[in-house]
């Protein structure tokens, strides 16, 4: 077995890896890579191998950047199946319509600009009909169920505990038992089921987002959440939540769920003003075989992401009314980064009040708008315009999907035994891959490897 690292090699995005098994070529993950325009243009368009010689595509979720890219490796010659879990298949097919059309749309944008420079048109690097062809090739898979991406070669998925559909990938081949992590969920998190450790491996690849970091526990974050929206109710604030429209949303309703329990919700309305975010949640209350115990339990009696109180928004028009009303209310929109979507519009009413709250609930890659804003900016710009950062800001950092240092050391030494050579570590800037080397020598572990681009290992 021979692995080329192509993508989400010491970084954190663009998930790309190419397996050759007795001259078969089949790829895990085609995800988009995701930074500056002109780099992501370069590293994008152009795979660094033939779409048409991959037989088989392997899936550990739906994440754009880590199935992203797959409607155009099939415009580049791709014609093979695409295995992933039936849930990852059902948000695969809303987030790669989604990323369609945002890449339509901006394109349509750019090349006016472009126009009047009296430079040529661009093309997207794929279209909405292009995304249209991808679906039919998503190939269900249930968990723990064994498939051949290729000849001689066994996969099976088992739980990743990221986001609902999420998968370990363990391929087998004669003597090589090969575990890819995909995104590694947290333990003790609410709605779908903990990772689960594969055992007797040979080889490992892992992510390495947040080795070297500790994240909060859960608990704390729902007692912070509390105290937020009480602070809210005393100054009647509008509470505004960017969240992804994958997981973040979901958990915090469930969230909200419990605080409405408590009764911390009495008088605040709640509102979902997300179409992407609503598509999503249908697809969770659709895979219940994805949840724990205590959500499956919760689920039998009544929906998990609804409860008094609170309203789903589709209707952009119905959307405006609630820039037009008072609080206190919570509004929980899309995009979590404030890149685009609801939340921007949200936040144009409501930033320059210094009686609103702004509370972000996940990751903010350097130079966004969510990232100004946590960062302290006094004003900053939506659309054409600048504005005053008045609002009060809070962040809850400890709702992230991924496993965290402490998570990533455990699961290596669960599923460590004497059979296990190497461990490649993947999906994570080179200061975290790092650390999460160190830390795992220190336990013991051998042949920890942080490949480069292109690297390439016989296995």
């Amino acid at each position: 077995m021979e692995i080329t690292f192509v993508g989400a090699a010491r970084t954190v995005t663009g998930s790309l890896h190419l397996f050759e098994y007795d001259r078969q070529k089949f790829i895990i993950e085609c995800g988009l890579y995701q930074g500056h325009r002109e780099e992501s243009e370069r590293i994008n368009r152009v795979f660094p191998f033939k779409p048409a010689d991959i037989k088989s595509a392997i899936l550990s979720h739906a994440h754009i950047d880590h199935s992203g890219n797959l409607p155009n490796l099939i415009k580049s010659g791709f014609t093979g199946p695409i295995y992933c879990t039936p849930g990852t298949r059902d948000i695969a097919e809303i987030l790669l319509l989604d990323s369609a059309k945002i890449q339509e749309a901006d394109y349509s944008y750019l090349n006016k600009k472009r126009a009047d420079q009296g430079h040529p048109a661009k093309e997207p690097l794929y279209t909405v009909a292009d995304a249209e062809r991808t679906l039919p090739m998503l190939t269900p898979v249930p968990y723990k169920r064994g498939f051949e991406p290729v000849k001689g070669v066994t996969a099976t998925f088992h739980d990743a505990g990221h986001i609902l559909g999420s998968a370990i990938v363990l391929l087998e081949a004669e003597r090589h038992r090969i575990v890819f992590s995909g995104d590694l969920g947290r333990k003790n998190m609410p709605i779908i089921k903990d990772p689960a450790v594969v055992s007797d491996i040979t080889d490992l690849i892992i992510e390495s987002t947040y080795g070297g970091r500790e994240h909060d526990s859960f608990e704390d974050m729902i007692d912070e959440f509390q105290r937020v929206i009480g602070i809210g109710k005393k100054k009647k604030s509008k509470i505004i939540i960017p969240a992804f429209a994958v997981e973040r949303t979901q958990l915090m309703l469930t969230m909200l769920k419990e605080l409405n329990k408590r009764k911390v919700l009495e008088g605040i309305p709640a509102y979902v003003d997300s179409p992407l975010a609503t598509d999503v949640t249908e697809v969770f209350i659709n895979h219940p075989e994805c949840f724990d115990e205590e959500t499956y339990a919760e689920f039998k009696k009544t929906n998990p992401f609804n409860f008094p109180g609170l309203r789903y928004i589709q209707d952009s028009e119905e959307s405006k009314t609630l820039n037009r009303q008072t609080g206190p209310m919570i509004i929980i929109s899309a995009s979590g980064m404030c890149e685009g979507g609801r939340v921007t519009h949200h936040l144009i009413h409501s930033i320059e009040d210094a009686n609103n709250i702004i509370l972000m609930t996940g990751f903010q890659a350097r130079g966004t708008l969510g990232w100004k804003i946590v960062e302290g900016a006094k004003e900053v710009r939506i659309f054409n315009g600048a504005y005053q950062v008045k609002a009060q800001v809070f962040s809850m950092s400890g709702l992230s999907a991924h496993a965290d240092g402490n998570d990533l050391v455990e699961y290596v030494r669960a599923s460590s035994s004497p059979a296990l050579k190497n461990v490649f570590l993947v999906h994570g800037d080179i200061e975290a891959a790092v650390a999460l080397k160190v830390d795992l020598e220190n336990c013991g572990i051998k042949n920890v490897s942080i490949p480069q681009f292109m690297t390439r290992v016989a296995l």
